[in-house]
């Protein structure tokens, strides 16, 4: 259950982050960087940055390829989007071949003060967790920027379906093979 449970969570992050970062497409560059005294991070853009920076720092260390964190100077949007998408696929991936052994394992995680071994499950929990309260900020930015916030919360419940059907096709998500029944 564990697993299916990560699977679903890291499909969930897909879909979150392809619709936050579709609606920051309707701002300007320059809004996106704006500052913005509410923004963690400085403004909108710093912490879609941040966002990504960090997953890909937890993501290396899940694949036992730990690297130092490190912040990118990413150029425009699509190519932030572009490398969001990889790290959520490569996160939909890890999450698709854990097999529960995997779950208890530790992993290495470089920190400035050195070396931390951390849970494998516990961090991928932090790292879901990371994403939410990170999205919460962008969500709330987006509507002060004058931009409508897109839903985040109509994944979970089969009631829900209809509303993401099509998105989810699109973005190769399948909710049969993912629950393992038909809503």
């Amino acid at each position: 259950m564990t697993a299916l449970l990560l699977l679903a969570q890291a499909c969930n992050n897909r879909w979150s982050n392809h619709r936050l970062l579709a609606a920051c497409a309707g701002l300007s560059p320059e809004a996106l960087r704006a500052p913005q005294p509410a923004a963690f991070f400085g403004s909108l853009w710093a912490l879609l940055g941040h966002l990504l920076d960090v997953d890909r720092f937890y993501l290396d260390a899940l694949h036992d390829q730990p690297r130092p964190y490190q912040d990118t100077d990413w150029p425009d949007l699509a190519t932030l989007h572009a490398a969001q998408t990889a790290s959520d696929q490569r996160l939909i991936a890890l999450c698709r071949g854990l097999a529960p052994p995997q779950l208890s394992q530790l992993i290495t995680l470089p920190r400035a003060s050195g070396p931390v071994r951390e849970g494998r499950l516990r961090t991928l929990q932090h790292l879901f967790v990371h994403q939410l309260h990170h999205r919460g900020q962008a969500h709330a930015l987006l509507l002060a920027s004058g931009v409508a916030p897109p839903q985040l919360d109509e994944f979970f419940l089969a009631q829900d379906e209809p509303l993401r059907r099509a998105e989810l096709a699109a973005l190769g998500i399948d909710e049969e093979a993912l629950w393992g029944t038909a809503l």
